[in-house]
């Protein structure tokens, strides 16, 4: 992959629903251009667009990180992590963990079941457990929104449906799936964008990871973590940042086009006075990023609020 498509996708991460022609002026390029790098890879599905309501929205007020330790083959605890709904990340890695997932859920209590199920099974020797205590970038930019902040009704819940079957839907489908008019359907999707409630962006559909090189980074600091955290926003291929509570103050996911690349950045990072510790783990295999779930909580609200 090259370059240019890499930028395009980043864009399109942070918004999915960005036409050609601005992508197209940001990046000094041609319309033209940008179509036929994204267009393929639309239509191969190597790439998808998604619409996704924030975990807070549905009422999933806890995220964490899980390192898990395996003994052996790791497929059939694989296996059985595929089934909890509530991981948006499961992915093998090379270092001193073999599985690394993300979670959302209701509270502290869901989240203590889900471990000690996790700890459980066979082949499992080890799970250790980092709490998002603030994520500075993710596939859901800025801080945690507020979900009190706006009222979903009916509409909204039609067209947030209609998005996660198609992330780039114009409004004038919105509109019809919605029972709205195209200005009203714009005007309601503006809201949930600019409420941070919903996020629509692309995510590459990366599998075995032979062309990718993605690391998940943790820190430790003692003292101040504003200088590293702009260290790691600097970064073209970021695309997490979090300060955690547990073992390590700070966990990043970043991509590379190459390990120098990766390398350089390490050096940086060790290289500030603050940092007592830095860990790094590579992603091998992508089982699963998902972050498009069943707006069926708010449909039920919805309802509970009508009657």
């Amino acid at each position: 992959m090259d370059s240019l498509t890499r930028k395009i996708i980043t864009i399109l991460r942070h918004n999915g629903r960005a036409s050609y022609a601005d992508i197209a002026r940001e990046l000094s390029t041609t319309r033209a251009n940008v179509a036929a790098r994204v267009n393929p890879l639309f239509q191969s599905g190597e790439l998808r667009v998604v619409a996704a309501p924030h975990p807070r929205v549905l009422g999933l007020r806890v995220s964490a990180h899980l390192s898990i330790k395996i003994k052996g083959d790791p497929r059939i605890v694989l296996q059985k992590l595929e089934v909890l709904d509530s991981l948006s990340l499961i992915t093998t890695v090379v270092g001193a963990y073999q599985v690394v997932a993300d979670t959302d859920v209701r509270d502290m209590d869901e989240l203590g079941q889900q471990v000690a199920m996790i700890r459980a099974m066979q082949q499992v020797t080890d799970v250790q457990v980092l709490i998002y205590h603030r994520v500075l970038s993710s596939f859901f930019p800025g801080p945690a929104p507020n979900p009190d902040s706006v009222a979903f009704d009916e509409y909204d819940v039609a067209i947030i449906k209609r998005l996660q079957q198609d992330g780039r839907a114009g409004y004038a489908d919105l509109a019809e799936n919605a029972g709205l008019s195209v200005s009203g359907s714009r005007t309601r999707l503006q809201r949930l964008l600019e409420s941070g409630l919903v996020q629509i962006g692309a995510i590459p559909q990366r599998g075995d990871m032979t062309d990718d090189l993605v690391f998940g980074i943790g820190v430790n600091v003692d003292g101040n973590v504003d200088r590293l955290q702009r260290l790691f926003m600097a970064q073209p291929g970021v695309e997490f940042i979090a300060s955690t509570l547990g073992r390590l103050d700070l966990v990043s996911t970043v991509s590379f086009t190459s390990l120098r690349d990766f390398n350089k950045l390490i050096e940086s990072i060790v290289k500030l006075p603050e940092v007592s510790y830095c860990e790094q783990w590579l992603h091998s295999r992508l089982l699963r990023e998902r972050y498009e779930r069943a707006v069926d909580s708010i449909s039920a609200s919805v309802g509970e609020l009508r009657r």
